[in-house]
């Protein structure tokens, strides 16, 4: 019999958001992945949990997630955690997971803490849905691109951001999506936990200094002018454009607009298609 994967959610700042299913959890694997040891240790030590740890992160996952699926499939189970928040969004984790459906091991998600979730929660903001895109790219086209399609996204958009580039992403967002309603969150849950909710021209000047500190999570408003009649092809064949530019496949931008703007992914595909075969020509 192979064992079970563990995905734990640990405290993205308090620790007394800590369940107790994951304490019991992590008390009862064999071993515990995770993506900074250090981080995780002090966790540990705090629940008194004696559970050997393994090293695990982006840069050593095609030597780990072999010896983890080993263990597995020896009938061992295996915790993964990552330092902090939920694993596998805007974390190491995603690729062992894989490895482990593809291997037919049972992968059983522990929920707790995320900072997506707690910012959604308490940004009260309107949208079509909602869109968790992680970290923008932090320059060039695929930054520029990734941005306009937020600009014509109805779905409210949940980004991370790290401190030092706060102050460029929000007057970037301004440029690109006008004076838009956005919630600013800074070290939600630990001491000192900072929550600012105004128009992007409010907050570019509240977050205008280069020493803002800590965890960011940023919250904004969708494009509420952007209706299926107003969605013309001129304006489709730029955002996919955009989206091209980035390198991304047909199938992928149709999957991401069709749930983004509420069409057909057929005429998104079809139109994506026709923009790749018309640069193809041009060259």
């Amino acid at each position: 019999m192979t064992g079970t994967l563990f995905v734990v959610a640990t405290p993205i700042g308090n620790l007394s958001d800590m369940t107790f299913r994951a304490v019991s959890t992590l008390k009862q694997v064999a071993c515990i992945a995770a993506e900074d040891t250090r981080v995780t240790r002090k966790l540990l030590t705090h629940f008194e949990i004696s559970t050997p740890l393994i090293s695990y992160r982006e840069q050593n996952a095609a030597r780990v997630v072999p010896e983890l699926i080993a263990r597995l499939k020896d009938g061992q189970n295996v915790a993964m955690v990552s330092d902090a928040g939920t694993p596998a969004i805007s974390d190491p984790g995603a690729e062992l997971v894989a490895a482990a459906y593809d291997a037919g091991i049972r992968v059983s998600p522990i929920p707790g803490a995320s900072a997506m979730s707690a910012a959604i929660s308490a940004s009260a903001l309107l949208g079509d849905g909602i869109r968790f895109l992680g970290f923008l790219p932090r320059k060039g086209r695929d930054r520029h691109a990734r941005i306009q399609t937020i600009a014509q996204d109805p779905s409210c958009t949940v980004l991370y951001e790290s401190p030092h580039r706060l102050k460029e992403t929000l007057s970037d967002l301004l440029d690109a999506c006008g004076d838009r309603t956005c919630v600013v969150f800074r070290e939600l849950t630990k001491l000192h936990e900072e929550i600012q909710r105004g128009r992007l021209s409010l907050l570019a000047t509240v977050f205008g200094s280069d020493e803002v500190r800590g965890e960011i999570t940023l919250v904004l408003e969708g494009n509420q002018s952007t209706t299926l009649t107003e969605m013309t092809d001129e304006k489709l064949s730029s955002l996919i454009s955009a989206e091209l530019a980035s390198g991304r496949s047909a199938r992928d931008i149709a999957a991401t607009l069709s749930t983004a703007l509420g069409l057909r992914k057929k005429r998104i595909y079809e139109m994506a298609v026709s923009l790749i075969q018309n640069r193809k020509a041009a060259d």
